[in-house]
């Protein structure tokens, strides 16, 4: 067409266009086709462009080209798709087809769907493809077949057993903490010059080429690589698959599970008649009848002659005895029904099975007469009345029982079945017998899974049958009794039973039985020979819906008569049969041999009577009447019921058969079989002429009824159609839809074109199916039924009437044959639901559903007409146009889906795959036959249809994109995996063609780069936290991609309104799209490093020549993630195990490995699962750093080289950092080694690089050793080359070597000492620079590292010893006093312990150290006023610090290179540590050192100008304050204690004393039990004691193989000067030194005494620093002790005493019970005896020593004192006190005075010596000092 429809040209053309012409110019063979990628042009990545029409360009430019896989690779295979008619699959040796005869063309027509073959397109290289190819995990494991295993550090730990070994001899050894930091130097050089180094790497001093070195690296780095990096990724999820198509399944007949029951044998106590039996399952809880009924006859031939007259001659599909039953809902529920029934004769049911209760087989001869005679009767009543039968008994089986107890029984067990008074219920009895007596309840209840395919055969014996009772006929009392069985106390078992004995079989159904016979009694294959016995499969009425839809032609009416009632019936109608007749005419003639027959009978017959109740009016029946319907129904089609009343006795003159009544069921009312439940009145005369026609409900003239024409019969019409017609019929609806699309209906000339209709009613038919057939479709929810139908499906059938399909619509192809003639002359238009004998069986007919679909009016008018052309056209004659009225389907489905709109439009695109399979397989169809495939495409479609899909498909493309943003990475996940594993493009060189096509991706990911997920540890560098939470997000489906990225990825153009020109996007601008989850970011990133390793490096170089600096910094950073993404995460030697519960919960960290969280993986699977992991960090890695090699060679050249370079060494340090491979590091190193530009970088980028080639070189393993130690050389050597002075780099190693060693966990010094003497060993051999002082330089260098690390070994042993390792770290940074940056490196390892074990007083500490060093070196680089002065400033917070002052001579000056280089010696540094510390002492609680802090901080903020931090400063000093005043009186700092150690197992702690600061409120108990628990542990529990006193210890007296700790509660000590500074409680506890503690003693050795002989000594510790410090144990320096004389002692308590009551008087607000407890303890009477007995002991003589009399004196005036207090605490208390306790203040004053009387003559003598004025005042003061005994300890 000419000209473009308008929808067409709203199509959006971008210029991108031009860009494809100007790329496809060079295809002819040039890599360089990326030139026009260039990212920085007008086009940004994202904007998606017209694909080019390959195949136009193919002819304009023929490829350059040789043949070979690069020429395959372009062109389309010719072989590739073949279209087949394969014969549809019939199980039976006919085709169930309606006999011929039945000429009615509609039927013909529907019937063919059942019958023509089906047209199935294969596609020879589909299987290559990604629908059908996935990367299964039997794929996987196939390809990962001889990995080699990756060696990684983690994974070589040591052996857990041995290692502790070590460490607990490590413990038991000692060290000495004398020998200073930089101790033994002799001694430390001599260990490392005896020790080994590792293998020295050849040709690393010689001077080679760069180019020749880079090319060698290549050359080794490409070799022995993974060929297939998605072999090395674990398959997308199963679950989760995108693109997965399976070839559908061919639409079959559905069954369920089948049983099969073969009928052995039924034998009565008498026999002396004929028994017929039935049998059908019941399921009790759906209350239904789940299967036909199947008929068997046991009887001898002896008995059935007995029927001769009766039955002339028996069918042999009659005399089948098994029967294969289908039960698709297997339930606990299910029982199978055995009903017997005999011929009619005179007496109810009980009268005639009275016989058989009664006599017993053993009895046979003495009853002879008895049984001659009975059986007589019975041979006339056969003669007689054999046509008629009566209900006699019924049994049932509870089928589950057999099943279970089968299972467990040997095969083919005989179950015996009887019942017992004793033991309950046969079904109990069964039960116990079978199931080991486990309990009935257990067995039969609950719902549980029912599987009736393995079982054991079973062969049941039922010895027990109930009676019939005559009105307990209906299924509705079989469904109570059937209940009732189940229960323990059954009442079924007090009836009495007929007994007998019915042998059957069960067991599961074969596959493909012998000799069987459909319900239609069609011989299914194999049938070998006609006159064998056949089993009968028995059609299945199903206890819930099936939704399958019908494959072959089934017609079947199933007629139950249910009851009558006969009542109100004037005249004798007791023994009531019915005959039920299916006519095709009123003539009794009329009747059709439609009926089939029961047992031992012939096949059809034209009349079933139903079984006689004697002698009820009102009987029930239990019958089932099968009917096989004509195909073609007429109006006069009808079912008529004639009653009989039997005559049992032969009497004169009287009938055998009196017919009482008559009604009748047309088959059809407007035009629909009818079916359902009826009630129908009865006439009392025959009807009239044209009866049929009408219902038997309208009263016609003329006619008698019974009861007035009320309804007096039921009965259940049921034909075999689910409720649900449109699945059932769905292969015949689709096909019809499908040809009106095709070939519209002419009506009256004029052509109705009902093409929107019918797209509208396929969309919404393939809506339903999806929506209510959930269970049945495939892991992308596409209905499976519908998949097979377009497997099946002829879409261009020429044929008017079938349109096509025999199977199902979904995803297969079947046809009928090409050439068919149609020659359908439909001589009368008729409803499409007649005319289709299965429809029009259905209860609501698809004409209402399709109606009710489509809502419209125009289907009714137009769309059940059919009109058709009486010629016969074959395929091609309808191509080439001799039909005007016929379409292609293809052209016409994508016309009509491209003008939908609104909800057909939603609904087409819910199953959009549904429409597009079938529209590819039409274009097949169509290409195929007429030989198009291989002509050009425009030639192959017209230009409107070329349009059609270009719009549709653009719209479709936008709104999946929209929708599944997740899959749409998966989309490119899952192809880019089959590329890989694809063998057409193993060729490395087709491979790099096909990531070419790839290569926009690399620039969309970096696109999204800020929505990825953070796979590093802590907040990425976008500034967004690497939280579980985003996996969430995506996992619920609500994160949004950023449109840009989805278009692109879709192909379609971009919405213009935020697109970004350049990559820097705006991390918020994106953040609004969401972000992906872990997994989405996972699979995009593997798929970018794909496209890097298999893209041509030429390409990609060109590519980065073209990137702008932003541009590569954000590639680099893609590649920094990529490293986290894909680091190696996992041991199996010991903790894979360990892991899996990492697996299961956080299941972002989890590696990718979601699989792992099953957790039962065998030990080789997990070490499987570690190997690939291993190889695919490596691979990941290896691909990165091949991507940087090339960015460097890239930008080498250019002038933005320093800042890419700087992104470069950072993402090789981070993957550094990252746990790697042995073959990564070795290929790393060198690739460092060659690298020299890395070595000019600033100074942390250095540090970092130090600190990570000095953690390999303590690897384990010794080849990383060995490249790390030469990389470490060549790192110094070449600083050394490029200034003569390497400072900076020994300044950082020394530094790294700090940090690792208080960092690193599992740091091992034994391999580092190796890796040091590898390093000396070059130096060594360096010839070129032997001549320097580089050597000497190295040497240096190498043994004060090696110092370092001998103070690691001690760090190591102390590991557990929190306080010695404290110690460790403050004598190695006291050793680094002379060197800034490595004492504040320890100052922070040391606050980071702290921090730790929450001593958060002392991590300020550190951090106050810290930030005093950093000022005094601050304060001589730069003068600025606002800087503290040095450490001084600091003195207010802790007095401690001035020991960072630097004023020694060996002070280094800040301005040497390397020195002070460190993040912390600037502004911001020290501004970060103070506001760290104000922090740490906030977490303390020590809020006036906040202040403290602050004022240090303030003047630097208020210099800057910078209101912000002053605000945030001020309301932090609010809340610090605000905090003291609140919990004044509350707070709580710490508790000392004196701790010594002595005995020399403590070794260099052999006679050291501390104090220790314990958290407050600590018990001695406590700190006795952490501390002799401490040292138990490491020298065994009986070589450590605590001794218990305090007294001073003398070590001669201890036993020298123990550990002696002893411990003293200390208290803070101040002389009285310092109590005026020392005012509040934070002042009382802050900066302590000096403490005490007393011991009581008698001379005698004892520790308590009489008053007389009570000595105190009294020891004073001064610390060498003061608490709070950078440590919690300080060593004691100075030790003070003072002895008091019991005179002594007693004032000393009288003082405290008098204390106390001033206290308790004068407090304000008065607390009377405490001053009353405090008076009770002065003059109660129980302790009179204190005050007074040390006033009588002290008191009552003068002493006769002069040196005593002060303290005489002094105790006299005390006790003046004490009483004077006392009288004003009485006092005070009286004006306390209420009436009640006045009887208590009289006893206390009555006691006080007694006190008072009895101190009196005491306290009132002087000593005269005293008051002579002889003596000089300084002479007073040298004796009082002179007195006290004072033993000085310094």
């Amino acid at each position: 067409m000419a000209e473009r429809r308008a929808f067409a040209q709203k199509i959006s053309r971008t210029v991108a266009a031009e860009v494809r012409k100007q790329i496809a110019g060079q295809y002819g063979g040039s890599p360089q086709l990326l030139k026009n990628l260039s990212v920085g042009g007008n086009i940004p990545l994202t904007e998606a462009v017209e694909p080019v029409d390959f195949e136009e360009y193919l002819i304009t430019h023929p490829p350059l080209i040789e043949s070979g896989p690069l020429r395959d690779l372009i062109e389309f295979p010719p072989d590739d798709i073949e279209v087949l008619y394969t014969p549809r699959e019939c199980r039976t040796l006919g085709q169930a087809v309606p006999e011929e005869g039945e000429n009615d063309p509609h039927v013909r027509d529907c019937v063919r769907s059942y019958t023509e073959d089906w047209a199935v397109v294969n596609r020879k290289y589909h299987k290559l493809g990604t629908a059908f190819n996935p990367n299964t995990l039997d794929k996987q494991k196939e390809r990962q077949r001889g990995l080699p295993k990756q060696v990684f550090e983690s994974d070589e730990l040591p052996d857990h057993s041995s290692y502790q070994d070590d460490q607990d001899d490590l413990k038991r050894r000692s060290m000495s903490i004398d020998d200073t930091p930089r101790g033994s130097w002799a001694c430390s050089i001599f260990d490392l010059k005896n020790s080994q180094p590792d293998a020295l790497l050849p040709h690393l001093l010689d001077r080679v080429p760069n180019e020749e070195i880079d090319h060698h690296n290549e050359d080794q780095r490409k070799s022995n690589r993974h060929r297939e990096l998605f072999a090395l990724h674990p398959a997308l999820d199963e679950e989760e698959p995108i693109e997965r198509h399976c070839v559908p399944d061919v639409p079959k007949e559905h069954f369920g599970q089948r049983l099969l029951v073969k009928c052995l044998s039924l034998k009565f106590e008498i026999e002396i008649e004929p028994i017929f039996a039935s049998l059908a399952l019941y399921d009790v809880k759906e209350k239904k009848k789940i299967s036909e009924n199947f008929y068997f006859d046991l009887n001898s031939e002896q008995t059935k002659f007995m029927l001769r007259p009766h039955i002339p001659s028996a069918a042999i599909s009659t005399l089948a005895r098994s029967a294969v039953f289908s039960i698709t809902y297997p339930s606990q529920d299910v029982f199978l029904v055995i009903k017997l029934e005999k011929v009619l004769q005179q007496g109810d049911i009980g009268e005639c099975a009275e016989p058989y209760m009664v006599f017993k087989e053993s009895d046979a001869a003495k009853n002879k007469e008895k049984l001659e005679k009975l059986r007589s009767q019975s041979e006339q009543f056969c003669q007689r009345l054999g046509r008629y039968r009566m209900p006699f008994a019924w049994t049932a089986i509870h089928l589950m029982n057999i099943v279970n107890s089968a299972g467990s029984l040997e095969r083919d067990t005989e179950l015996e079945m009887g019942l017992s008074e004793r033991k309950g219920s046969w079904s109990e009895r069964r039960n116990s017998s079978i199931v080991g007596r486990r309990s009935l309840e257990r067995t039969t209840s609950g719902d549980e899974s029912c599987s009736l395919t393995s079982f054991r055969p079973a062969t049941l014996t039922v010895t027990n049958f109930f009676k019939q009772e005559g009105d307990r006929l209906s299924d509705e009392d079989l469904y109570k009794f059937l209940a009732d069985m189940r229960r323990p106390s059954s009442v079924l078992r007090r009836l009495r039973p007929i007994t007998a004995q019915l042998k059957i079989d069960i067991s599961p159904a074969p596959e493909n039985p012998h000799y069987c016979l459909t319900p239609d009694l069609l011989q299914v294959k194999p049938y070998p020979d006609s006159r064998v016995r056949p089993t009968k499969e028995i059609l299945e009425f199903p206890a819930r819906d099936i939704y399958v839809p019908n494959t072959t032609y089934r017609n079947l009416l199933h007629v139950n008569p249910q009851s009558l009632n006969f009542a109100n019936r004037q005249g004798s109608a007791r023994n009531i049969t019915v005959k039920v007749q299916f006519m095709n005419g009123e003539d009794p003639s009329n009747a059709m041999p439609v009926i089939f027959g029961k047992s031992s009978c012939a096949e059809y017959s034209k009349e079933a009577y139903t079984a006689v109740v004697y002698h009820n009016r009102s009987p029930d029946f239990h019958d089932e009447v099968k009917i096989k319907l004509p195909a073609s129904l007429t109006d006069h089609h009808h079912i008529l019921f004639t009653f009989y009343h039997v005559s049992c006795q032969q009497k004169q003159n009287t009938p055998l058969e009196t017919p009482v009544g008559y009604t009748w069921i047309p088959m059809l009312q407007n035009g629909r079989l009818r079916t359902g439940h009826f009630c129908l009145p009865v006439s009392l005369e025959k009807p009239p002429q044209s009866y049929s026609v009408l219902s038997p409900d309208v009263p016609l003239p003329g006619m008698k009824w019974v009861d007035n024409h009320r309804g007096v019969i039921a009965a259940l019409n049921s034909s075999q159609l689910e409720p649900c017609p449109v699945v059932r019929f769905l292969h015949l609806l689709l096909d019809k839809l499908v040809l009106l699309m095709v070939r519209p209906p002419v009506i009256a000339g004029q052509i109705v074109n009902l093409g929107q209709a019918s797209f509208e009613v396929m969309a919404s038919i393939v809506n339903r199916l999806h929506k209510y057939l959930d269970t049945s479709q495939d892991m992308h929810g596409r209905n499976k039924i519908s998949l097979s139908h377009i497997y099946i499906l002829d879409p261009n059938s020429p044929s008017p009437g079938p349109g096509g399909l025999g199977g199902s619509v979904h995803y297969a192809t079947m046809a009928r044959s090409a050439v068919r003639p149609s020659s359908l002359n439909l001589n009368r238009s008729r409803s499409l639901s007649n005319s289709n004998p299965d429809i029009s069986g259905t209860p609501t007919s698809p004409d209402d559903e399709v109606r009710s679909i489509i809502g419209s009016k125009a289907m009714e008018r137009s769309g059940n007409r059919m009109s058709s052309h009486t010629e016969s056209a074959s395929f091609l004659q309808t191509l080439t146009g001799r039909l005007p009225t016929k379409k292609l389907f293809h052209e016409e489905l994508a016309l009509q889906w491209v003008v939908s709109s609104g909800s057909v439009r939603e609904g087409a695109l819910q199953q959009a795959w549904f429409f597009f399979e079938l529209m590819v397989k039409s274009i097949i169809h169509h290409l195929y036959f007429t030989d198009r495939l291989q002509s050009p495409r425009k030639n192959r479609f017209p230009e409107r249809f070329m349009d059609d899909i270009t719009a549709l498909v653009s719209t479709i493309a936008g709104d999946i994109v929209s929708r599944f943003q997740k899959k749409v990475i998966s989309v490119v996940h899952n192809l880019l995996s089959s590329h890989d594993s694809d063998p057409r493009y193993a060729d490395p060189e087709v491979k790099a063609r096909v990531a070419l096509l790839y290569l926009p991706l690399i620039g969309i990911v970096m696109e999204t780069l800020p929505q990825l997920y953070d796979f590093t540890e802590s907040h990425n560098q976008w500034g967004r936290p690497g939280g579980p939470g985003t996996e969430e997000q995506e996992a619920e489906g609500n994160s949004m991609i950023s449109q840009t990225v989805a278009m692109a990825i879709a192909g379609t153009s971009v919405p213009q309104m935020s697109r970004p020109s350049s990559f820097l996007l705006n991390t918020q601008a994106t953040r609004q799209h969401g972000s992906f989850s872990a997994e989405s970011s996972r699979s995009l990133l593997i798929c970018l490093l794909w496209v890097l390793k298999n893209a041509d490096e030429m390409v990609l170089q060109k590519w980065f020549t073209d990137l702008s600096v932003s541009q590569l910094s954000r590639l680099l950073d893609l590649l920094y993630l990529c490293v986290s993404c894909f680091e190696y995460k996992r041991s199996p030697s010991g903790s894979a195990f360990g892991s899996q519960e990492n697996l299961r919960w956080r299941k972002d960290m989890t590696h990718w490995r979601q699989t792992s969280e099953k957790m039962d993986k065998t030990r080789a699977e997990l070490e499987h699962e570690a190997i690939i992991d291993g190889n695919l960090a490596t691979e990941a890695n290896l691909i990165i750093l091949d991507t940087l090699e090339i960015i460097v060679q890239t930008v080498s050249v250019t002038e933005s080289k320093e800042s890419i370079l700087g992104g470069v060494l950072k993402v090789l340090l981070h993957s550094m950092a990252c746990n790697q491979s042995a073959l990564y590091l070795q290929h790393f190193f060198i690739e460092q080694c060659s690298c020299k530009l890395l070595f000019e970088e600033e100074t942390e980028q250095c540090a970092d690089l130090c600190l990570r080639l000095l953690r390999n070189c303590s690897s384990s393993i010794s080849t990383i050793r060995a490249h790390a130690s030469a990389s470490l050389y060549l790192l110094m050597r070449q600083n050394f080359e490029i200034g003569n002075n390497f400072a900076r780099v020994k300044m950082q190693v020394t530094m790294s070597l700090s940090s690792l060693v208080g960092t690193s966990q599992n740091f091992n010094e034994e391999f580092l000492r190796r890796s040091l003497k590898t390093i000396l060993t070059y130096a060594e051999e360096d010839l070129e620079l032997r001549e320097t002082t580089f050597p000497d330089q190295v040497q240096d260098l190498v043994f004060n590292l090696h110092m370092i690390l001998s103070d690691t070994v001690k760090m190591k042993e102390h590991q557990e010893d929190p306080e010695m390792l404290i110690d460790l770290m403050y004598r190695i940074a006291k050793g680094y006093q002379t060197s800034p940056d490595l004492r504040l490196t320890w100052l922070q390892n040391m606050a980071g312990k702290h921090s730790e074990r929450n001593n958060h007083a002392e991590a300020a500490q550190c951090l106050v150290h810290s930030a005093a060093l950093v000022a005094e070196y601050l304060s001589m680089l730069e003068d600025r006023k606002y800087l503290p002065v040095g450490c001084v400033t600091f003195q207010n917070i802790s007095s401690n610090v001035l020991e960072e002052s630097a004023v020694s001579d060996d002070v280094v000056s800040p301005d040497e290179e390397g020195i002070c280089s460190g993040k912390y010696f600037t502004e911001a540094g020290l501004v970060g540590l103070l506001e760290q510390a104000a922090a740490s002492f906030s977490m303390a609680g020590l809020y006036e050192a906040v202040n403290e802090v602050y004022k240090v901080l303030i003047p630097v903020h208020e210099a800057n100008r910078d209101a912000k931090k002053l605000a945030t400063i001020h309301g932090k000093l609010q809340e610090a304050f605000g905090k003291i005043v609140h919990q004044n009186g509350k707070r709580m700092f710490g508790t000392y204690f004196r701790v010594g150690f002595y005995g020399s197992k403590f070794g260099d702690l052999d006679e050291q004393e501390f104090v220790y600061k314990e958290p407050a409120i600590t018990k001695l108990a406590e700190i006795s039990h952490r501390l002799e628990s401490f040292y138990g542990e490491r020298f065994g529990e009986d070589q450590v004691e605590v001794i218990k006193d305090s007294n001073p210890v003398d070590k001669c007296k201890l036993d020298p193989n123990k550990a002696f700790i002893q411990i003293t509660y200390v208290e803070p000590y101040f002389d009285t000067y310092e109590m005026k500074d020392r005012i509040t409680y934070f002042d009382k506890n802050y900066n302590l030194r000096r403490f005490v503690y007393c011991t009581p003693f008698t001379l005698d050795g004892r520790a308590h005494g009489d008053l007389h002989e009570q000595f105190k000594r009294k020891t004073n510790l001064t610390t060498s620093h003061a608490f709070p410090y950078i440590k919690t144990r300080i060593n004691i320096i100075h030790k003070e002790e003072i002895i008091s004389t019991p005179i002594e002692v007693a004032i000393e308590d009288m003082q405290k005493k008098t204390q106390e009551l001033a206290f308790a008087t004068h407090q304000d607000p008065s607390d009377a019970k405490m001053l009353q407890m405090v008076l009770q303890g002065s003059v109660g009477t129980t302790v009179n005896q204190g005050p007074l007995e040390v006033a009588q002991v002290f008191l009552s003589e003068i002493p006769s020593d002069p040196k005593l009399y002060r303290h005489h004196n002094k105790l006299r005036l005390c006790f003046k004192d004490f009483t004077k207090r006392c009288e004003d605490a009485l006092r005070k208390n009286k004006s306390l006190i209420g009436p009640d306790q006045k009887e208590y203040q009289r006893e206390l004053e009555r006691n006080y005075h007694r006190l008072k009387e009895a101190l009196q003559p005491l306290i009132n003598r002087k000593i005269p010596q005293l008051y002579k004025p002889v003596l000089q005042v300084n002479s007073h003061r040298d004796s009082f000092s002179r007195m006290s005994l004072r033993k000085l300890d310094v």
